[in-house]
């Protein structure tokens, strides 16, 4: 390993341990000792609704990071910090961030079915005019879908087929509407330092994804047009 390389294993793991840390960290002081959830009886649906928000939280974490790595290799302001994240390595973080982004929506169906007495199959359809609370639940299944279409995507596009690559750029619409879904209804993501720590996820990866995207244009327009062609076609 380079000291280079070992620079930038150290910088991410940093990273990583403080995204995924601190959510927990936040979740653990607004809940109390989990173990004590096991040993009392709750109230219908209390206890998949907590984990449901501990899920939550690694999610948007989980999705953070994969994006930081994705955008590292084409962003000069990351290309010699962050390592390059590898296709198996992109995939395996993309079915982790949807297998917590499942985990939540199961649980909190779960926690509302229970506290109302029969399953909420109204949480699964996007319901936009039944008031402020539920219309952030439904941006958040609104992003979920688009998650799943940018998952598909992005197979398609590992199959070879480029034309998904656009479909894929899905994510940042995603990841927009995911954090307004947390931010706002979100009981520990819009209190306290967690709500900080959000804005400054949303914020880096915006300007990360904007230099990456303004150095990608500006290279576009110093390559030669038969060049770009012999790309766009590779």
């Amino acid at each position: 390993m380079t000291p280079s390389t070992r620079q930038q294993t150290i910088i991410l793991t940093f990273v990583c341990g403080l995204a995924f840390a601190f959510p927990i960290a936040v979740w653990h002081l607004s809940a109390g000792n989990p173990v004590l959830y096991f040993t009392r009886e709750l109230p219908p649906g209390q206890l998949p609704y907590l984990f449901s928000k501990l899920t939550g939280l690694l999610a948007f974490s989980c999705f953070w990071v994969q994006c930081l790595l994705a955008l590292a290799k084409g962003a000069p302001v990351l290309r010699n910090s962050m390592p390059s994240l590898t296709t198996k390595g992109h995939i395996r973080l993309g079915l982790s961030t949807l297998g917590l982004v499942l985990a939540h929506l199961g649980l909190f169906f779960t926690a509302v079915s229970l506290r109302t007495g029969a399953p909420a199959w109204g949480l699964l359809l996007p319901q936009f005019s039944q008031g402020y609370y539920q219309l952030h639940v439904s941006l958040g299944l609104v992003g979920l879908w688009l998650l799943l279409l940018a998952i598909f995507a992005g197979w398609q596009t590992y199959r070879g087929k480029r034309g998904w690559r656009k479909v894929h750029m899905a994510w940042f619409a995603v990841f927009a509407l995911v954090f307004w879904h947390a931010f706002a209804i979100g009981s520990e993501s819009r209190y306290g330092a967690m709500r900080y720590v959000f804005l400054l996820m949303v914020t880096s990866l915006t300007a990360i994804a904007l230099s990456r995207w303004s150095f990608a244009l500006r290279a576009r327009k110093q390559t030669p047009l038969a060049a770009r062609r012999s790309i766009d076609q590779a």
